[in-house]
């Protein structure tokens, strides 16, 4: 007894004809009867019984309608599980261009270390892409900032973190427990242009006159990093970035910081998008020199400053 014999005799009980079970199941009437047929004669027992009108299941081919159903059903189960070990279900990530590479790097290691079957696409861009691509279906969740038109997605904190001043390890400034913006009057600066919070920064110096000398100008996070650590200049940057030989300093009057998250449709119904967000929740963002301790850092030096004032 095969399952395609149990197919074609379901469809002729359920269509009352050979002639549409045929039709039904896009192969030839003679196909349909001798597949029938050959059942019939297996099971030693008649199926079938053909009247003027129509094809009508005897009792004991009920029995096999309702057993057939079932036989079909975990078939098809079984096959479409099997199925996706050789087709992995396709997750669509976007990620905010402004993360930190290594952080990204070693949350996407660990998932699919921890989910092998679940393959990965990614996508760059600035949060406003990425807002735009999932609204629009073209991903799935996106790994981004927290901004004002995040309500209407699904959503999940993952971090908050202060912009800090990053300063060679070299430079005076290393040592030091934070800085005001005062302290950066004259000072070299490599500019971040694919910074989130660029304008920010700038309208806080502005508003206090100070003036900075702009020595380089990147989108690229790591030829900004780069010439940090030459000390061609310092630079605003998000406080989870961990880069050797660059020393991050809080800046107490910056007041500049971003909430960092998931976001995905509400309609979306999907395992391994729900795995992937629990994942991302346990997953460890706080680096040796990250939001954490640039936080506790920053807040010591605001309570020192209330101290002295």
């Amino acid at each position: 007894m095969e399952l395609y014999q149990i197919r074609h005799f379901i469809s002729v009980v359920e269509t009352g004809s050979f002639t549409k079970a045929a039709q039904r199941e896009a192969v030839s009437q003679p196909a349909i009867s001798a597949s029938i047929a050959k059942l019939e004669a297996e099971l030693e027992i008649k199926l079938l019984e053909r009247r003027r009108s129509s094809v009508v299941a005897t009792p004991a081919g009920m029995r096999l309608l309702e057993a057939g159903k079932t036989m079909l059903y975990v078939g098809n189960t079984v096959k479409a599980e099997l199925k996706a070990f050789t087709t992995p279900k396709l997750l669509r990530i976007g990620i905010l261009q402004s993360l930190s590479s290594q952080q990204v790097s070693k949350l996407l290691c660990s998932f699919r270390r921890d989910k092998p079957l679940v393959a990965i696409e990614l996508s760059d861009g600035t949060c406003e892409q990425l807002v735009t691509l999932l609204d629009q279906g073209k991903l799935d969740t996106i790994l981004t900032i927290f901004e004002r038109d995040s309500s209407k997605f699904g959503s999940r904190i993952l971090f908050d973190e202060p912009y800090v001043l990053a300063v060679p390890k070299n430079h005076r400034f290393a040592g030091r427990q934070a800085v005001t913006l005062a302290d950066l009057h004259n000072e070299p600066f490599i500019v971040r242009t694919g910074c989130d919070k660029f304008q920010d920064a700038s309208d806080a110096l502005d508003s206090r006159g100070i003036k900075i000398k702009v020595v380089y100008r990147t989108d690229q996070d790591d030829r900004a990093f780069a010439l940090v650590a030459a000390g061609i200049g310092v630079a605003f940057t998000p406080a989870h970035f961990v880069v050797p030989e660059v020393k991050q300093v809080p800046v107490s009057d910056l007041g500049v910081g971003r909430t960092i998250g998931l976001m995905w449709r509400r309609e979306t119904e999907d395992e391994h998008l729900d795995e992937f967000i629990r994942f991302a929740e346990s997953h460890s963002w706080t680096p040796n020199q990250g939001p954490s301790s640039a936080l506790v850092q920053l807040a010591a030096a605001r309570a020192a400053a209330g101290r002295l004032s």
